[in-house]
């Protein structure tokens, strides 16, 4: 649906960004995220795709803890273009997202993205993880998916690298990319960090992995 004046002037900003445009800022506004992690890590990312003008954001708080309410009900006021929903109702998850979204801060974080990775294996995806060494990775088209990367998923949660909210923003990023359609042939990869120091590789694939019978 083209942009309304109201839309061109409040995204302004970023529409005149190169690489993004209206074209891009079109896409944000249509797609549907599913946003997974603690309540008390997903706030920052939430206002930051509510601003962006993300469609339909849906929560799901690690452990069915408290939270999501109140994080839904804080982003009303933020952006008209952007619903935010706790519960998810029916019209979030009659369509198959265009990316979910993992902050893994603790292990019940780890184990509800791995069951959201798992069950929508063939969906783009940003997981980062805040544990040492902190990492990010980002899958536009599996395969590969993130249950290919080893412990990026799994594995026992250790002590917090420190720099969570550097992880956290440079992921915000990476999704806003991918929904945008930043890169018009955008590859996986996975982003670690060495304090604040990171490099980016080509995440393997694993050929055992479930996302294996997906054609690249």
């Amino acid at each position: 649906m083209p942009l309304t004046d109201a839309q061109i002037e409040r995204y302004s900003r970023q529409i005149i960004v190169p690489r993004v445009g209206g074209h891009a800022q079109e896409r944000l506004l249509a797609a549907r995220i599913i946003l997974c992690g603690e309540a008390r890590g997903l706030e920052p990312v939430l206002a930051y795709l509510a601003g962006a003008g993300a469609g339909k954001i849906a929560l799901r708080i690690a452990g069915g803890g408290p939270g999501a309410a109140e994080l839904a009900a804080a982003m009303r006021s933020l952006n008209p273009d952007s619903a935010v929903a706790a519960d998810a109702p029916a019209d979030f998850t009659a369509a198959v997202p265009n990316l979910v979204f993992a902050i893994i801060g603790g292990a019940a974080a780890a184990s509800g993205a791995r069951a959201m990775c798992e069950s929508l294996a063939r969906v783009p995806s940003v997981v980062a993880r805040l544990d040492s060494p902190a990492r990010i990775g980002v899958f536009p088209a599996p395969p590969p998916c993130p249950a290919c990367t080893g412990d990026l998923l799994a594995g026992e949660f250790g002590a917090s690298a420190g720099i969570d909210g550097v992880v956290v923003m440079l992921a915000a990023v990476e999704a806003f990319k991918l929904l945008a359609g930043y890169d018009p042939n955008p590859r996986a990869a996975l982003i670690e960090f060495d304090g604040y120091t990171s490099h980016t590789r080509d995440p393997a694939r694993n050929h055992a992995c479930a996302c294996a019978s997906i054609r690249p």
